[in-house]
């Protein structure tokens, strides 16, 4: 664990940066469908994972990758509780890159959180600071020690 700028990161373990599946890299995708000049679908092979479910601070959340980056959002859809780490990553106008949930097709910002379609809808998921070192080792940033992380211990 390491604490930097008001956030716990913690060390993902047994998962390095380069075996996330890569959004962005024509040769890990199957097909790229332009809908019109300015979006694309970006989905995956069926035999591939999505995103990588990974435990953490008393949390299910699905990690993701988009060429350098790495994403971090609650597994868990707000909308209807769908898998979110066997989502399709989606590039809105913008360069904005937004999840999929494989339950319903709710979309959600993977910067923010919201929720980008259906539209007018105040909803919006929680995203987690990541950070990569030089290794390739993935660390998610929590605010706080969650209180789950503690209630199996006796004292």
């Amino acid at each position: 664990m390491e604490h930097s700028g008001g956030d716990l990161f913690f060390k993902v373990e047994k998962l390095l940066f380069e075996e996330l599946f890569d959004w962005s890299d024509p040769k890990q995708r199957c097909n790229v469908h332009n809908l019109n000049t300015a979006k694309r679908k970006l989905r995956r092979q069926s035999s591939t994972p999505a995103g990588n479910l990974v435990h953490m601070n008393g949390q299910k959340i699905a990690l993701f990758r988009y060429s350098h980056r790495v994403y971090a959002i609650n597994e868990q859809c707000p909308h209807a509780g769908g898998p979110l780490h066997i989502g399709d990553i989606e590039e809105l106008p913008g360069n904005s890159l937004c999840l999929r949930c494989p339950w319903h097709s709710w979309k959600f910002d993977l910067e923010t959180g919201k929720v980008k379609h259906p539209n007018g809808r105040d909803i919006k998921t929680v995203v987690y600071p990541t950070k990569i070192d030089d290794d390739g080792n993935i660390y998610i940033g929590f605010d706080q020690f969650s209180s789950h992380v503690f209630q199996s211990l006796d004292f």
